[in-house]
Order: structure tokens, then sequence, then C-alpha cells
């Protein structure tokens, strides 16, 4: 074969290996966007709890201050009330006009203005919420009352909750029932009579 004939016959076999670039393949552009470069700040070390403080509810629970938790604490109702009206005494709330029964008049049938008193004793003097319904025969509720039982300042380990029911109606009277809970425990329940009066 001559020389010229197989520099030819070489260059067709190197064309086949490797062909040339597809002209529909897409070309790589070079980005124009600028990505900011950023650095944080030095955020120095991390704070050692050496002079931190303990909240003032755990240092009370740690002393064994009077600040107890309700749920350490116990409670009981050691007396409960009801008339007209209460007022203020030496002794603590008194009754200005007792009754058996609250009175139910007019149309629609409502119950006339009342209040109940409340008694709690709990050794640890611990605030509480307290909570009171009244509930009709069907024992559906028919008044609801709620508040907190404050033992700061009291100079005994029993404290007065006291409420003056507004006039409410009522279906029919009977045998009503007032519930009381402290903490969000049952304390019982304890009779209230309702009678239609003229």
């Amino acid at each position: 074969m001559r020389p010229a004939l197989l520099c030819l016959c070489l260059s067709a076999v190197a064309l086949a290996a490797d062909p040339a670039p597809s002209t529909t393949a897409v070309k790589k552009k070079k980005s124009d966007v600028k990505v900011p470069s950023f650095t944080l700040p030095n955020m120095g070390e991390v704070p050692k709890a050496d002079g931190l403080r303990k909240p003032k509810a755990d240092e009370a629970a740690q002393t064994g201050s009077s600040t107890a938790r309700p749920a350490e604490a116990t409670y009981t109702v050691t007396k409960v009330q009801f008339a007209k009206q209460f007022v203020h005494g030496p002794g603590g709330q008194q009754p200005v006009q007792s009754f058996t029964s609250v009175a139910l008049r007019g149309s629609p049938l409502t119950m006339e203005k009342f209040s109940s008193l409340v008694k709690v004793k709990c050794p640890q003097k611990a605030n509480a919420p307290i909570e009171l319904a009244v509930l009709d025969p069907r024992g559906d509720t028919s008044m609801s009352a709620s508040g907190e039982l404050v033992f700061k300042g009291a100079t005994t380990d029993e404290v007065e909750y006291l409420v003056d029911w507004d006039p409410t109606p009522a279906r029919a009277g009977g045998k009503f029932q007032l519930i009381v809970r402290v903490a969000g425990q049952p304390m019982g329940s304890w009779p209230l009579v309702v009678e239609e009066k003229p």
C-alpha cells in the first residue's frame, strides 16, 4: 500500500473512533450570578452556670416555705353555709339571715339572690384554685363560680371563700347540690333546697 493511501486510511479510522462533537450538544455557560460572601461574627465563649440562681419556686420548695404546691398540700372543707347575705365580723364571715331553702319565684321561675360560704383547711397554707357548682335535681349545672384560696396573711390554716349568687332561672324547685373542688380535687357535695314560693 502506498504511504499516501495509508495515511488517508488511518485518518478515516481515527475519525470513526473519535467523532466530532454533535452540533446538538448543550454547551455549558459560565454563570453570571455572584454569590455574596459572608462570615459569622465571633460568638465568644458559652456562658457558665456559676453565677446563675435557681427560680424562687424551687428555692421555696427546698426551704420548706409556706408556698407549697397545691399537689403536695392537703385540703379539707370544714364548713359550708348558705344565707341570704354574709357580713365580715371579728370571727370571719357571719350570716345576716340564715335560711333553710332558696326561694324560687316569678315567671320565668328564678332563684332569689343568696350566698354560699365555704371554709377550707390546709396545714401547708398553700394557695389553690377553688371551684363551686350548683347542680339541679337532674344533675345539670345551674350556677358555677371559681376563684383562689389565699392563705397569705392568714393567722390560721383555715380560710373562707364566699360566693354571692345572682338571681338565676331554674326549671323547678327540688333538691339541688353544691359541689366543691379545690386544686382540681373533689371535696364533696352539700344539699341545697330550692322551693317554689308565691
